[in-house]
């Protein structure tokens, strides 16, 4: 005859004991009363890494030049491609430029869908309330909008591509 604690059978607590050891499980309930409830509860599996804090790096864009491919050498020196797109500091000028910042952390989009236009093009005019683009942070679409009456003169990022708060998105020549 199986020896009893507290109303248990001591091989069925044996049993659990070996449970807790072989797995993850942390907790067991078990209540009577007018249904009999057993409950188990297990903890989840900690790597290393999320057991210490979050260190977080700034991201910091560098401009890259482009390679020039090697061949024979020359006499005279090599000179830069010119730059198609126009510095970032021919725009800094805010009473003739706004930059449209996105609000939040998360993904730009251009359009309100994969197979839709985008909402804007270098070109187009906006006005205050137009909106320019979604940003997705936790599943939730923020609509941007241009804050500005102005022409569209730069678009910063691509489709798909996350984005910083407080990051620029366009630059708008005021109208």
């Amino acid at each position: 005859m199986a020896k009893e604690i507290m109303g248990f059978d001591s091989q069925f607590l044996k049993q659990i004991k070996s449970l807790f050891q072989e797995t993850n499980i942390e907790e067991i309930e078990i209540a009577e009363g007018e249904e009999v409830y057993f409950r188990v509860s297990r903890r989840k599996e900690v790597s290393p890494l999320s057991v210490s804090a979050p260190s977080v790096a700034p991201v910091v864009q560098m401009p890259v030049a482009p390679v020039q491919p090697v061949s024979a050498p020359t006499s005279a020196p090599v000179a830069p491609a010119p730059s198609s797109t126009p510095s970032s500091s021919e725009y800094d000028d805010e009473t003739k430029y706004f930059k449209v910042k996105s609000p939040i952390v998360g993904t730009f989009y251009e359009a309100p869908s994969p197979d839709s236009p985008p909402f804007v093009k270098v070109g187009d005019v906006v006005s205050p309330d137009t909106t320019v683009a979604i940003v997705e942070a936790m599943k939730v679409m923020n609509e941007i909008k241009a804050e500005v009456k102005g022409k569209i003169v730069q678009i910063l990022k691509t489709n798909g591509s996350a984005v910083q708060s407080g990051e620029p998105l366009f630059i708008v020549e005021k109208m």
